[in-house]
């Protein structure tokens, strides 16, 4: 499940946090700059999952002292961020559940839509589709009366991911050439980039092979600026399946290799039990039974650690 993260969209930048983190320790602020702080802590923090829960929970605890609802509702966003990418989804439901609560109750709108994503986002890497679709649904509807053109795009693009695991492409294909010229508009490169790489698979899928692979090596030659690994393990494993329908076996493996490369490199245990999958796949279809059979048994490690 091809997530475009709406904090990477919205500017998370570890050298943020880095920065702040000396104010953080002298430790002279209060009300108000405090709770900025830690908001900006908890966005920023990239490289220590856990240093950005901390600072969550700290926010959390404040807003609550002070019956702040911006700064809860921040609070809890983050906190649900940090059990999403640790793979803990059911206390992501949970918290972002929250963090939803309080948007709706403190009638603030663009949080809800923001909120929503969050939420649809955790229920598609469950696979719980139809949960999935019902929660980019509110999302997209509410965002298209806020103005926030960046949450909106996001919302479109990853509803289309969802569409496109369910199968139905043309669908996924509406929401990706509506979500593109607004990443373009607002001159988002990486939005831009998950944009053509998602419009890539749709191309793989339809048998569209030269276009498939000219956008997803598009998307690739963005993202690599950027050092965004995540898409690019994924788009990597799309060009190793486009090769195979080919019968260019070595470049499938070679695609998939480097796809693991990344994927274990950067930590991405989804991407590395679907790279173990694809090459017990490539490997079982070239009689190599031995290894197929060891990638396999790696696949299932790491689909059930999720």
């Amino acid at each position: 499940f091809l997530i475009f993260n709406l904090n990477h969209a919205l500017g998370q930048d570890q050298r943020v946090a880095d920065s702040l983190a000396i104010i953080y320790q002298e430790n002279n602020l209060e009300g108000t700059e405090k709770f900025e702080l830690l908001k900006d802590l908890a966005f920023n923090e990239l490289n220590n999952r856990e240093l950005s829960l901390k600072y969550a929970e700290e926010l959390i605890r404040l807003a609550e002292l002070e019956n702040n609802s911006f700064y809860l509702f921040s609070g809890y966003l983050q906190k649900g961020e940090y059990y999403k990418m640790t793979g803990e989804l059911d206390l992501a439901l949970e918290t972002y559940y929250k963090a939803a609560q309080i948007a709706v109750d403190s009638k603030s709108i663009k949080d809800e839509g923001i909120v929503y994503i969050s939420i649809a986002d955790t229920y598609g890497i469950m696979e719980n589709y139809s949960n999935a679709e019902r929660f980019y649904t509110k999302s997209i509807e509410i965002l298209r009366n806020t103005g926030d053109s960046i949450a909106l795009a996001s919302a479109l693009l990853n509803a289309g991911d969802t569409y496109y695991n369910m199968g139905r492409y043309e669908e996924a294909l509406r929401n990706f050439k509506e979500s593109g010229p607004i990443f373009k508009e607002m001159g988002h490169l990486t939005g831009s980039a998950y944009n053509l790489g998602n419009v890539g698979m749709i191309y793989a899928k339809q048998g569209r092979d030269s276009l498939a692979e000219k956008n997803i090596s598009e998307a690739i030659a963005i993202l690599e600026e950027f050092e965004d690994y995540y898409p690019i393990s994924v788009y990597l494993t799309i060009m190793s399946d486009i090769y195979l329908e080919q019968n260019d076996f070595d470049a499938a493996l070679a695609y998939t290799k480097r796809s693991l490369e990344l994927a274990t490199a950067y930590g991405l245990k989804e991407q590395i039990g679907d790279a173990n999958l694809q090459l017990s796949e490539l490997y079982e279809q070239a009689g190599d039974l031995a290894k197929a059979f060891s990638y396999y048994k790696d696949h299932i490690l790491y689909r059930d650690s999720l």
